[in-house]
């Protein structure tokens, strides 16, 4: 009996979707952590995450087939190099994201049809509040949604220094700006210029004692406030990281506009986010998109509804920089 290629997809693509809920798991259970130090037999490993032994070895074959852990000997597991990003001081660590996306989106994900059929967040409809009223409700799965998303930032941090030339901005406006590692780490490598990261409160409560034991605590300030609202005046250069795509255009053209009129003359926008190319070929920011629709408001943009929206809030739209790593484009704005 032949199978057609289409059904085959379909069994491993539902197979995809078992080994996550198992790296979940394995997340939740800390096994990363517990054998950072070296291999462990499950009996030992069962102990450390409070699981029981027979079950536990079941997960462990079942990750070790997807390549997270490897059954070394017989009942004795160690790390993979995918297995070694689910511990929590992996640099960058996946742990915060895959607990946050397999955690309390993982209901919403299973109401797409909604979003889809609504143009509504399926987030809001799972659980009756948008998902920033859901952090601040729950202030533990807040926390892990900032950690994801620093480890998302560490990953692509590196490319985003290298990949500019920030040397003739004077000062450096970081718009939901977090923990403030992006902008710190383009401080390091702009010893000229000085830098504002600008969050929620709640947010920069934290990145102000981050900030004081970084080594441009002398040039750089953390300013809470509400980007809705307005943006701290006077820079030279205004970026905002994985930011536009959490909005629709509405609500981006306010923040774009907020930016626009804060800045000084010439200044230049920086937008970091997917960029969303033609075709059919497979590019992480297509599902991303989704988990925009899913999510938020927002949404993933094409090239040229990047220029439309520069374009309406006052800004030449200038060009696109690709960075070498996937679903990271820096979108370059000058104020008209």
């Amino acid at each position: 009996m032949q199978h057609s290629s289409g059904t085959v997809r379909s069994i491993e693509l539902i197979g995809h979707f078992w080994l996550s809920c198992c790296v979940y798991t394995a997340a939740k259970l800390n096994i990363a952590d517990h054998l950072e130090q070296g291999g462990m037999h499950i009996g030992e490993l069962s102990k450390k995450c409070g699981a029981a032994q027979e079950p536990l070895f079941r997960l462990m074959r079942a990750l070790a087939s997807g390549g997270y852990f490897e059954e070394a000997r017989p009942k004795y597991f160690v790390l993979t190099p995918a297995a070694d990003a689910l511990r929590t001081n992996a640099l960058p660590s996946m742990k915060a994201f895959v607990l946050s996306m397999m955690g309390e989106h993982f209901s919403s994900w299973g109401q797409l049809h909604y979003a889809v059929q609504t143009g509504k967040p399926a987030f809001d409809h799972c659980y009756g509040q948008s998902i920033w009223e859901y952090y601040s409700n729950h202030p533990a799965e807040g926390q892990n949604f900032m950690n994801a998303m620093t480890g998302l930032s560490n990953f692509a941090i590196p490319s985003i220094v290298q990949g500019y030339d920030y040397s003739n901005f004077n000062l450096i406006v970081d718009i939901g700006g977090g923990n403030g590692a992006m902008l710190t780490a383009i401080l390091q490598a702009s010893p000229q210029a000085k830098g504002i990261i600008f969050d929620a409160p709640y947010v920069i409560e934290h990145t102000a004692k981050l900030l004081a034991q970084s080594p441009v605590a002398n040039r750089c300030q953390a300013h809470p406030g509400n980007f809705m609202e307005s943006v701290p005046e006077g820079g030279d250069a205004y970026i905002m990281k994985y930011i536009l795509h959490d909005w629709n255009d509405e609500e981006a053209l306010q923040i774009l506009q907020h930016c626009n009129r804060a800045m000084n003359k010439g200044g230049t926008l920086l937008a970091i986010d997917a960029v969303i190319p033609p075709g059919n070929d497979p590019f992480p920011g297509k599902l991303m998109d989704i988990n925009m629709l899913v999510a938020l408001t927002g949404r993933e943009r094409t090239a040229e509804e990047f220029r439309q929206l520069f374009e309406a809030a006052g800004f030449q739209f200038n060009k696109i920089i690709h960075l070498p790593i996937p679903d990271v484009s820096i979108v370059e704005g000058k104020k008209i």
